[in-house]
């Protein structure tokens, strides 16, 4: 069983949501997706996979160091914004 991420802050701005995490994800260099990635073998591709399938409307997932960018083609509501925390919340969480 991994560790929990915690979410330090998120603002919002129309559709897209920043959310700042307890914890590097990638490293300095920061990576995007535009849709379900191809490959699942990072964590970031493996955190933008399950935003793609938890979060309706997604548009785009950026990752860079403790930040993680969403937009979607409307606004986020609280539904959206609790889903996509509870996503990042559990990235390394696993059980054996």
């Amino acid at each position: 069983m991994g560790q929990q991420i915690e979410i330090t802050s998120v603002v919002t701005v129309d559709n897209v949501a920043l959310f700042e995490t307890d914890r590097s994800i990638t490293g300095q260099d920061g990576i995007g997706f535009d849709a379900i990635p191809e490959q699942v073998d990072t964590p970031p591709a493996q955190l933008a996979q399950r935003l793609f399938e938890a979060v309706a409307d997604l548009e785009r997932v950026y990752v860079a160091s403790n930040q993680v960018t969403a937009k979607r083609s409307g606004d986020w509501d609280e539904d959206g914004l609790a889903t996509a925390r509870s996503v990042i919340t559990d990235l390394f969480v696993f059980y054996a």
